[in-house]
């Protein structure tokens, strides 16, 4: 037998309560992170200098996609600001009311 699932107001605030206490912080940290994953003098030696080129390269890249993550994130919890109010109207409008 299946479950019926539904999806509420209460429901959509929690999502976006959880991007913005949880993952947004989460993605902020590992950008913080990686700036402790730099490798001190003689990094990978005398015929490491393409592949520590790489790695500085690699750390850049996690750095920009945490950034394009957050921005992502921050744009997905105003649309669901939205979501939510008319989620909410849809839900006040649907209750039956008696007079």
């Amino acid at each position: 037998m299946a479950q019926d699932k539904y999806v509420t107001s209460s429901c959509i605030e929690k999502i976006q309560r959880n991007l913005n206490e949880e993952t947004i912080p989460a993605f902020r940290q590992l950008k913080s992170d990686i700036n402790n994953t730099n490798i001190g003098f003689p990094e990978f030696g005398v015929l490491g200098a393409a592949l520590s080129y790489k790695y500085r390269a690699a750390q850049n890249d996690i750095k920009e996609f945490s950034d394009s993550a957050i921005d992502a994130l921050k744009s997905w919890i105003e649309a669901l600001e939205t979501i939510q109010r008319n989620w909410r109207d849809a839900e006040e409008a649907s209750t039956v009311k008696y007079i």
